[in-house]
């Protein structure tokens, strides 16, 4: 339970990460990053974190040319899908009626993100990671995205595990309601993550 927890110099590994082998020579461009950051309350928590086991997440994404959006779409870090015309694989693939080819989105790894920016130190700092400060916004989750953007990120399931100060670990957090609580019968304080706020931006 102690590696659901980790800093900025840690590994994080979402299940079978997407190969990244470039679409082609001309396709090779630069994919953007969209990076969700999570803000809440900790009472008697330490720490705050994505579950390294956890593959599967929720999200809303939208045309990268036009208006049309598709909410609470699932995309899962074990899904290996294959790309057209390519021999990289993306974790999402959508085709949009008005669009020419069909886009592709992929979570990033802790140690993809970067080696990505590794050279880039004011992006590297939105690694993600464990949020460790109350009413802090900490980057959580990264997303690789070509063809869309991601505009949300829905906090459904316990994707998330939580450390209190005392040193236990719950390792089942279900941020869907906007905030968790239990009583931690160790330090015998309550421990609670309320006022739990999500967004979604681009690095650029």
């Amino acid at each position: 339970l102690e590696g659901a927890f980790y800093n900025r110099s840690a590994t994080l590994t979402f299940g079978k990460l997407a190969r990244t082998t470039p679409l082609s020579t001309a396709r090779s461009e630069t994919m953007p990053v969209f990076v969700a950051y999570v803000k809440a309350t900790l009472e008697n928590v330490e720490a705050l974190s994505a579950k390294p086991a956890s593959s599967v997440w929720t999200i809303d994404v939208k045309n990268g040319q036009s208006d049309e959006a598709r909410e609470r779409v699932t995309i899962d870090a074990d899904d290996e899908i294959e790309i057209e015309g390519s021999r990289g694989t993306a974790n999402l693939v959508i085709k949009f009626p008005d669009a020419a080819e069909k886009a592709q989105c992929s979570i990033l790894s802790t140690e993809t993100f970067v080696a990505k920016y590794k050279n880039k130190k004011k992006l590297v700092a939105e690694c993600p990671r464990a949020v460790t400060e109350s009413d802090a916004w900490t980057p959580v989750l990264a997303f690789e995205a070509r063809g869309l953007d991601v505009t949300a990120l829905h906090l459904l399931g316990d994707n998330f595990a939580a450390k209190a100060t005392s040193g236990k670990v719950y390792d089942a957090v279900d941020l869907s309601e906007g905030d968790w609580s239990e009583y931690d019968d160790d330090a015998d304080v309550p421990v609670s993550i309320t006022d739990v706020q999500v967004k979604v931006d681009v690095l650029r």
